[in-house]
C-alpha cells in the first residue's frame, strides 16, 4: 500500500481547506461589517472526530469546520407614550418633534373590555 501522508489540504479532497476558506471569509465579512462589535474576538474551529472499527484497520471521520461572529452591535432609541383618543400609542421620540400627546389635564380612564372613555 503506498499511502500518502494526510494533511489538512489533502482531506477529504480538500474539503477541510474550502471550509476553512468559507468561514474565514465569513468572518472577514463580519469584522468589516459596521452593525458588529469591532474588538469582538472571532473564532474558526476546525473538529476532526475519527472512530476506529473493531480490528483498527479503519477509521470513519468525521470533519466539521464552523466559526463565532462577532454579535451585532446595539443600538437605541427612546420612546414617548401617551393616549390618542380611546388608544395607547408609542412614538419614537425626536427631539426636534412637536409633541404628539396633549399632557395637559388629567388622563382619561378607559374601560379595558369595551374602549369606552369612562371618564375625561
Amino acid at each position: 500500500m503506498d499511502e500518502e501522508k494526510i494533511t489538512l489540504q489533502t482531506m477529504a479532497s480538500g474539503a477541510v481547506e474550502e471550509l476553512f476558506e468559507r468561514e474565514l471569509d465569513r468572518i472577514t465579512a463580519d469584522i468589516l461589517d459596521l452593525n458588529t462589535e469591532a474588538t469582538a474576538v472571532r473564532e474558526i474551529s476546525i473538529k476532526i472526530k475519527v472512530k476506529p472499527d473493531e480490528n483498527r484497520n479503519f477509521g470513519s471521520v468525521a470533519i466539521t469546520v464552523d466559526s463565532k461572529i462577532g454579535s451585532t452591535k446595539a443600538v437605541g432609541s427612546v420612546f414617548s407614550f401617551g393616549r390618542k383618543g380611546n388608544r395607547a400609542v408609542a412614538a419614537e421620540f425626536e427631539p426636534s418633534q412637536k409633541p404628539m400627546f396633549s399632557q395637559v389635564g388629567p388622563r382619561p380612564v378607559i374601560d379595558l373590555k369595551t374602549g369606552e372613555v369612562i371618564k375625561e
